[in-house]
C-alpha cells in the first residue's frame, strides 16, 4: 500500500471515528486534518468534498456489511436458505462501533437520501422474487423485514432485549427463514 492509500485510510478510519463520537455534523475538514495527521490538501486530493468523503464512508460500511454477510453465507452454505439465516445472523450482529457510526451518518443521509443510493441497491439485491417466488418469497420478505426491524428498533433504543431474549428471538428468526424461505444461491451476497 502507497503513502497517499496509506493517507485515504488514516482520513476514512478518522472521519469514521469522528462520525461515530459527534456526528456526520461534526466532520469538517480542519477537524479531520488536526485528528488524522493528514494535511487539509491531502484529504481534499482524496476526497474534493464532504459529500465524496460522506459516500466514501458509506462505501465502506456497504463493504463491510457485505464482507460479513458473505462470511455468514459460507458458514450457512450447506442449509438451503442460507442466504437468508445469513442475513438474519448480519442484521442482528451486536457491532457497538458500527450502530455508532449508523446513528452518527443519519442527519447526513436524512439531507442527502442519495448517499444511500448504493445501499438501496445493495438490499433490493437480497430481496426474494416477489413475483415468482409465490408464498414462501413473501415469508422470506418478512423474515428479511423482522431482522432489518430488529436492527432498527435496536439502532434507535425503542428496544432493549436481555441478552436471552434477544438470542431466542434471533433463533425464531432463522426456524422461519429455514421454514418459509425459497432457497436462493449462495452467490448473492450483493
Amino acid at each position: 500500500m502507497g503513502r497517499t492509500s496509506n493517507a485515504r485510510q488514516q482520513v476514512l478510519d478518522t472521519a469514521a471515528r469522528i462520525v461515530r463520537e459527534h456526528g456526520a455534523a461534526a466532520l469538517t475538514f480542519e477537524e479531520l486534518a488536526a485528528k488524522s495527521g493528514v494535511t487539509r490538501g491531502g484529504i481534499t486530493y482524496h476526497f474534493p468534498t464532504k459529500d465524496e468523503l460522506l459516500r466514501a464512508l458509506v462505501e465502506r460500511d456497504q463493504v463491510r456489511w457485505s464482507e460479513t454477510l458473505a462470511q455468514h453465507v459460507a458458514a450457512a452454505s450447506a442449509d438451503p436458505v442460507g442466504p437468508l439465516v445469513a442475513y438474519v445472523r448480519t442484521a442482528s450482529t451486536h457491532d457497538p462501533e458500527r450502530r455508532r457510526f449508523v446513528s452518527g451518518m443519519l442527519s447526513a443521509v436524512a439531507h442527502q437520501p442519495e448517499l444511500l443510493d448504493g445501499c438501496r441497491a445493495l438490499y433490493r439485491a437480497q430481496l426474494p422474487d416477489l413475483e415468482r417466488g409465490g408464498a414462501a418469497a413473501f415469508d422470506a420478505l418478512i423474515v428479511l423485514l423482522a431482522a432489518d426491524g430488529l436492527f432498527w428498533m435496536e439502532q434507535l433504543g425503542f428496544l432493549d432485549l436481555p441478552d436471552s431474549a434477544r438470542e431466542e428471538l434471533i433463533a425464531r428468526l432463522e426456524a422461519l427463514a429455514r421454514a418459509t424461505a425459497t432457497p436462493r444461491s449462495p452467490d448473492s451476497t450483493a
